[in-house]
């Protein structure tokens, strides 16, 4: 049976930083937007999607060259498949590429078989785009079967829940996998989604200083605080939000200090081989 293990009261950043920052961008193009019941696209919805493979991912690369910070970017297989010279650009910039389905499925929807077969054709594109297999997953709207496939496929971490304010693991036959928690403060949030003409950018950072200020001023060193972020290239990468929201929250929190900004797999990495070592072990040796 699958269960939860949350080690809360060991949690401590490697240099004893007051908070540890998540940057994610699920990065996918029109494939979430499909045909009506009457097999028409709305080729408008499909096209602001578009935007991020074709123009937004090279601004958002600008900006966290400058900026010095590293990201984790959550791949559709079918933008690896279409756009290699996109991911080619995520690696040249030290960034990490990992799963976020194929064709940006409901997961939810999936047999069981038809999830897994999601996840292996997604490992294989990453993996043949990157030289790298992939090693965290996020789906779009997590199945009752998406934990325990992640375990059987061998990956480290997954991101989707949003019931938790730190990393923790599930366990499930002695296999354990670090679960990296998700806040709404994603930019679909601040701006309506694909809706372009919604949402003021400054408005969009101020509510996210506002989630960083409190999770930041809560912090202490026996109980500091993991912040994520969730962003797409075709919602941030806009003008008038890459550096009005994104650009100006990189800066403000560069400059509180006392900040880390890991990406997925050296944050669940760094929870597996040291915080929750030996908790995992135990776990490991207990289911025999």
């Amino acid at each position: 049976m699958l269960k939860e293990y949350h080690y809360d009261h060991l949690i401590r950043w490697p240099n004893n930083e007051r908070a540890a920052v998540f940057l994610t961008f699920d990065f996918q193009g029109g494939e979430d937007v499909k045909p009506d019941k009457n097999g028409f696209l709305n080729y408008e919805m499909w096209s602001q999607g578009e935007y991020g493979p074709h123009h937004a991912i090279y601004r958002i690369l600008r900006i966290l060259k400058e900026e010095n910070i590293k990201a984790t970017f959550l791949t559709c297989g079918a933008i690896a498949e279409r756009f290699p010279e996109a991911v080619q650009a995520i690696l040249d910039n030290g960034h990490v590429v990992e799963g976020h389905g194929y064709n940006h499925e409901i997961a939810r929807y999936l047999p069981r078989d038809e999830e897994d077969k999601v996840m292996k054709k997604t490992i294989a594109m990453i993996e043949k785009r990157t030289g790298r297999r992939c090693m965290g997953w996020r789906s779009c709207t997590q199945s009752t079967n998406t934990i325990e496939l992640l375990i059987e496929n061998g990956y480290t971490f997954n991101t989707n829940c949003f019931h938790e304010e730190l990393p923790f693991l599930y366990e499930k036959d002695g296999k354990v996998i670090v679960e990296l928690p998700r806040q709404p403060f994603g930019d679909g949030t601040l701006f309506g989604h694909r809706h372009g003409e919604y949402g003021n950018p400054h408005h969009g950072l101020e509510s996210w200083k506002a989630y960083f200020d409190e999770l930041y001023a809560e912090s202490t060193p026996e109980r500091p605080k993991y912040i994520p972020f969730t962003m797409h290239p075709y919602i941030i990468g806009r003008p008038g939000r890459a550096t009005a929201t994104m650009r100006a929250m990189l800066q403000y929190m560069k400059a509180r200090g006392s900040v880390w900004f890991p990406t997925g797999i050296e944050l669940a990495e760094y929870c597996l081989n040291n915080l929750f070592k030996a908790e995992a072990d135990k776990l490991r040796a207990k289911a025999g």
